[in-house]
């Protein structure tokens, strides 16, 4: 039996393709794999690199597509993208199944610039002016192709490398949205940190992208850029659950915005803020994020010139040559970030920061000057059922219904059952026996009775129902916030450890000289960052990841327990994660004492050793003072949020029971004692002439 193939999917590459003309292309060492394809060397060809495609042959508008991009190849493109020259076809099929592309050496993705621990190995001479740079070339880059009548659609950071010359260049351009004549071949896909809030709920196959569209993932770009890796609308939500990254794209949230009243979202802590920069780019970032639906969102050009200038109008911190920051701030940003406990951002070309006494004196004062952070308190009276309301007298007497007087001529039949007992008249006591027996039996049938007693039984049940769901929500309130609290107290524990280890730091020299040696752990743990390894990491997202970087958190080495605490939407489930993964991580650590600091060597200079290592423990007390303080403030929050929750479902059933106390206040006192349940009516109709029955023998 044999098996036809309908397709060469996945089909082995040949060693020579050719290309439109019919020249040998012959293909070098695989340098990359993808979903789509593989790329090659060209041997005899180093400027140019082969896209061959897993699945051939192409389909015809897949092939139609490349051809229209290969159609409008010119040198602006090529100098901006990886943009197609030509086909290349299978020798044996004659089928395209490639595309011929120029090749960018020496370059990394985007993100690796931005992003503090992968700036540090592979651009460490790197400033913010680099960075400043580099986004204006991508804006370039974003004109030019503009200007040719491409899209992007996709736009995202890994579609992006950059050089050591801040040059920038877009790759997988075969994915771009391209028209020829009437046809638009479309960018099937989209990356939502990324997608503008018109499109966040849009099946984004058969959709036509505008360079509007692409206008707002490039804004982000330029974002991640200047603000080191902080996403725009990442940042901490005063609103009530939580907000996600693609729900604050949607709500026009943007973090850094400086109409807070308005966003409902403080930036993160340790960031660069839109005043650190001219008003004209800040400007330009609310058009991008927060301009009303249908508004032309800044053009790459605006962008150019802005940044232009930004590079121009730019001046190097007094204090600490690493520091490069715009004219226009006020003062040096990186110095108060560093300050106030967040990262170093930017380091000397030795990689050491300046620390001089005066800056460890503003430090230590800082520090002396902290106050005790306290966790909100829960009042167990707080979370106590509310009381069932008593019944009242009524000022208006409501009127008389049907069951009021079957109760009525009920009582009377008792009291004849008791007449015929004092007076010893069996007649009497039978007479009311009957009476009380067959009205009862009306009175059960009754359906004005058995509407009240119907009405009574619904409130009484709906009741139930409210105080056993309000038991439930005190119950989770009081869980929630003891998980919180212990959340918090675990944080300060750890915070009054760091300021022990500060205050000893001076007459404890030696374990100063031991956290030096620790350096190549850090560095160590530096190589593992989150966005390459969160798929090992349960529960740990994409989202989680923008929102960690935003937050600082890149890297294993920066996986502390101290510094996870109160991050939007990573909750303790995640933070045990992280911990765990960063412990599984150290334990591949070998310490090479060959390349640590020695005892000799810290010795000839103690002094700047305390100093480095106060310096780095008063940005760890600062920075877990901050977020004791976001703690409570968020435990605050949610406590209050949880209470008033709390207050009005316990209002809802205050009300339900005012309800029913108000209903059974209007009934007449003899008719709601006697007209409970039919079993009660019934038992009263036979109890009463039984109890009298037994007097009457006994008495007579």
């Amino acid at each position: 039996m044999t098996t036809r193939h309908s397709s060469l999917q996945l089909a082995t590459t040949p060693t020579t393709l050719l290309d439109s003309i019919s020249q040998p292309v012959p293909l070098g060492a695989e340098i990359g794999r993808g979903g789509e394809g593989s790329v090659y060397e060209v041997e005899g060809q180093p400027a140019y690199v082969a896209k061959v495609y897993h699945k051939r042959p192409l389909p015809e508008d897949q092939v139609a597509k490349l051809q229209t991009m290969i159609s409008c190849w010119s040198n602006a493109l090529e100098t901006i993208a990886t943009w197609p020259r030509t086909m290349l076809f299978d020798p044996t099929l004659r089928k395209p199944c490639g595309i011929l592309i120029n090749k960018m050496a020496g370059a990394r993705q985007l993100h690796e610039l931005y992003g503090t621990t992968n700036r540090r190995r592979h651009f460490p001479d790197a400033g913010w002016h680099h960075l400043a740079l580099a986004a204006r070339n991508t804006a370039a880059a974003f004109h030019a192709l503009h200007s040719a009548g491409v899209v992007v659609g996709d736009v995202n950071q890994g579609n992006l490398l950059v050089d050591q010359q801040m040059c920038v260049r877009m790759i997988d351009c075969d994915s771009f949205q391209i028209t020829n004549g009437a046809t638009t071949y479309h960018c099937p896909v989209g990356t939502p940190h990324f997608t503008p809030p018109e499109l966040q709920t849009q099946k984004l196959r058969d959709l036509i992208r505008t360079g509007n569209h692409d206008r707002f993932g490039l804004a982000i770009l330029i974002f991640h850029l200047l603000f080191v890796g902080r996403h725009p609308f990442a940042g901490r939500y005063h609103g009530p659950g939580d907000l996600s990254i693609e729900k604050a794209i949607a709500g026009r949230r943007f973090a850094f915005s400086k109409h807070r009243a308005e966003t409902l979202v403080d930036p993160p802590p340790a960031s660069l803020l839109l005043n650190d920069l001219p008003p004209g780019i800040g400007d330009l970032f609310e058009a991008a994020f927060r301009g009303p639906e249908g508004t032309a969102r800044p053009s790459p050009l605006e962008w150019i010139n802005q940044l232009d200038a930004l590079i121009k109008r730019r001046q190097v911190c007094k204090f600490d040559p690493a520091h490069v920051f715009s004219l226009d701030a006020a003062e040096c940003p990186w110095c108060r970030i560093e300050d106030s406990g967040g990262p170093t951002f930017f380091v000397a070309s030795g990689g050491t920061t300046i620390v001089s006494a005066d800056r460890l004196a503003v430090l230590d004062e800082k520090i002396f000057m902290l106050k005790e952070v306290r966790f909100p308190f829960l009042l167990q009276r707080q979370l106590s059922l509310p009381s069932m309301p008593k019944l009242r007298r009524l000022k208006k007497r409501t009127k008389l219904t049907a069951s009021d007087p079957i109760a009525a001529l009920l009582i009377a039949t008792w009291a004849a059952c008791l007449l015929g007992v004092i007076l010893g008249s069996a007649a009497t006591l039978a007479t009311g026996a009957a009476l009380s027996i067959s009205l009862g039996i009306i009175f059960v049938q009754s359906k004005q009775a058995r509407t009240q007693r119907q009405t009574v039984d619904d409130y009484e049940a709906r009741l139930g129902r409210m105080q056993k769901a309000l038991f439930r929500r005190a119950g989770a309130v009081h869980s929630q916030h003891q998980q919180r609290e212990s959340a918090f107290e675990r944080a300060t524990d750890d915070f009054n450890g760091e300021i022990q280890n500060y205050r000893n730091a001076d007459q404890n020299l030696q374990s100063v000289l031991v956290r030096h040696r620790e350096s190549q752990r850090t560095d160590y743990l530096r190589g593992y960052m989150i966005r390459d390894y969160f798929r090992k990491i349960p529960g740990l997202t994409i989202s989680h990841v923008a929102i960690l970087e935003s937050f600082g958190v890149e890297s294993a080495n920066d996986v502390e327990r101290i510094r996870l605490y109160g991050i939007p939407s990573v909750g303790p489930e995640i933070v045990t994660e992280l911990m765990q993964w960063r412990y599984e991580v150290d334990r591949g650590f070998t310490f090479k004492p060959e390349h640590g600091i020695t005892l000799a060597d810290a010795g000839a200079a103690k002094d700047i050793a305390v100093r480095r290592f106060k310096i780095s423990l008063a940005r760890k007390i600062l920075t877990g003072a901050k977020q004791l303080e976001i703690q409570a403030e968020i435990g605050d929050a949610e406590l209050t949020r949880a209470l008033d929750q709390f207050r009005k479902e316990a209002d809802q059933l205050t009300n339900v029971a005012r309800q029913l106390r108000d209903f059974q206040s209007g009934r007449r006192r003899f008719e709601r004692l006697i007209n409970r349940s039919p079993a009660w009516i019934v038992g009263l109709s036979l109890g009463v002439p039984f109890v009298a029955g037994l007097l009457y023998l006994i008495f007579n």
